[in-house]
């Protein structure tokens, strides 16, 4: 896709991650239906696995690929931007959907109906994400090590804790796999099917996503940008479609457990577990947009925290992060920090 402009091949791969997302929705959401799994384990810690695919890959391919300070700088943009997106656009599209499903009359009410235990990841994130400014403060090996040992040790609890919670809100209702309908009947085809379709989706969204994120980076290379604040904006941006698109699906359906906790689990991955591995593959050198970044997720996730726990989330409240989007967007392009 060399000679395909910039603009298009971004347009292209995103319609494409899109539809893996659409197709990756429906198969989860059955799976869990066939598992008897609650809403939010299902949302908050399977979902997330695979969507967080594009990040791990950017991540992944930034510091061990490209290398030096560079790679090291769009790997950590990648991991502080990520939870950053999800509280601010990621978020706020949400509240848009569910608004939009309102007046189209898929939903009943304009506020979200949240279960309580959506509570518990966003504990660990106003806990443990701003202790990741901690080895960047203190430099120091044990400190950085000490801190990595702890985020991963973090993610573990968690999925324990969330384990133990997985029979609450069960899934009462799952549209059949939309690969049903191509593929021959069988006594166990809903299962076969659903995981052909979860492996096709899976493939769509890595080729899908990494055009993306090569379309993104060209565009962001043309005009001019600091390139930790670069990772933290724009490739978060991008690669957060997935969960994005699974999140805005299920609010438009009226599924409110499974669009707030497919949006909070991914953040739970990074304010933990890659947070974990980087610290120690990293020399973890910050900058002014980490530091942002953590305030901006931190002080959005107290206000949500607070709607979860009366288990209520008015579509406005989904939008407040994105006062802080427009913000961050303002200081990276406009005032080129």
């Amino acid at each position: 896709m060399e000679n395909i402009p910039v603009p298009l091949a971004l347009g292209g791969s995103a319609v494409l991650v899109l539809i893996s997302a659409l197709i990756f929705v429906n198969a989860i959401e059955y799976i869990g239906f066939l598992g008897k799994l609650g809403g939010s384990f299902v949302s908050a810690i399977l979902s997330p696995l695979f969507t967080s695919l594009p990040e791990m890959i950017v991540f992944l391919v930034a510091v061990f690929a490209y290398a030096g300070k560079a790679g090291e700088d769009i790997g950590l943009g990648t991991i502080f931007g990520q939870p950053f997106m999800a509280s601010s656009l990621s978020y706020g599209l949400v509240g848009i959907a569910v608004l939009i499903g309102f007046l189209a009359k898929q939903r009943k009410t304009l506020t979200l109906t949240i279960d309580k235990t959506l509570m518990i990841p966003y504990v660990f994130v106003l806990v443990l994400f701003p202790l990741a400014l901690v080895p960047a403060l203190i430099q120091s090996p044990v400190i950085k090590h000490l801190c990595g040992i702890i985020f991963v040790g973090g993610f573990i609890f968690y999925v324990w804790l969330m384990h133990r919670r997985r029979k609450a809100e069960l899934i009462e209702e799952a549209d059949l796999p939309y690969f049903h309908r191509l593929l021959p009947e069988s006594r166990h085809s809903g299962i076969i099917v659903a995981i052909v379709q979860l492996a096709v989706a899976a493939v769509i969204l890595y080729f899908g996503s990494n055009t993306l994120v090569s379309s993104v980076d060209k565009l962001a290379t043309n005009i001019g940008v600091s390139t930790m604040g670069l990772a933290v904006v724009i490739i978060p941006a991008a690669t957060a479609i997935p969960e994005t698109a699974s999140a805005i699906i299920w609010s438009f359906k009226g599924k409110d457990t499974f669009s707030i906790g497919s949006l909070v689990g991914e953040k739970i991955l990074y304010c933990t577990f890659y947070p974990g591995l980087a610290l120690f593959v990293t020399n973890w050198v910050l900058d002014i947009h980490a530091y942002l970044s953590v305030i901006a997720t931190t002080i959005i996730s107290l206000i949500l925290l607070y709607f979860i726990a009366r288990q209520k989330m008015p579509w406005w409240g989904l939008c407040i992060g994105m006062v802080f989007f427009v913000a961050y967007a303002f200081i990276v392009f406009g005032l080129r920090l």
